[in-house]
């Protein structure tokens, strides 16, 4: 697609982006989306958890427990906390990726923000522990994501980066939990406003 043409499709498009974020006379648009996936072994969010400890454990990264913990932690020092709860850090079975979109006139921007990690047990849906909360947007984290990945089963040949299987349309079981500073508990609503969102997204990938 040439630049005058993306231009135009973008100038056509950002009206119908600043109604649904709400921006009416603004000339930008930006979204913060939260989903939830779970975590299983033999899976992507099972190879990324893995590749998150290793990265840990060889550079500085800087992990909290969750969004309340002010206190930043080595993976060595958390796993130490974790393992005084009969935990560790493979017990997450549900992650939570934050998301967020920017548009203007001339560009589409995608961002991982976090990864929240949490042991839910499946007969108890409201008794999450917290497992760990990695910044997504240190250097060394991102680089993983987008250097580290996974290949296809179905043909070794092909290497998708973790980065690129996070996307909200790419996330096998991802089912949107927040927009904005609004908590989406409802599954149909949950639905809808993942559907909304990747229209969105969608206008501009293609």
């Amino acid at each position: 697609m040439n630049h005058t043409l993306k231009k135009f499709r973008l100038h056509l498009l950002l009206p119908v982006l600043l109604c649904a974020g709400s921006a009416q006379g603004q000339s930008r648009w930006q979204q913060t989306v939260q989903a939830i996936t779970p975590v299983r072994s033999q899976h992507i969010t099972g190879a990324l958890l893995d590749s998150l400890i290793a990265v840990s454990e060889r550079s500085d990264v800087h992990v909290r427990r969750s969004p309340d913990d002010a206190t930043d932690h080595s993976i060595t020092e958390l796993e130490d906390i974790l393992i005084d709860e009969g935990l560790d850090i493979t017990s997450a079975n549900r992650m939570f990726v934050t998301y967020r979109y920017e548009a203007d006139q001339r560009s589409f921007k995608t961002d991982i923000l976090e990864l929240y990690f949490i042991y839910r047990p499946e007969e108890y849906e409201d008794a999450d522990t917290p497992i760990a909360l990695v910044d997504a947007t240190q250097p060394v984290v991102r680089n993983m994501l987008v250097s580290n990945g996974t290949t296809l089963a179905t043909n070794e040949a092909v290497f998708e980066p973790f980065w690129d299987q996070l996307r909200l349309h790419q996330l096998e079981d991802g089912t949107v939990v927040k927009v904005g500073n609004k908590v989406i508990r409802d599954e149909d609503e949950a639905a809808r406003e993942k559907q909304k969102i990747l229209s969105i997204i969608r206008r501009f990938l293609y």
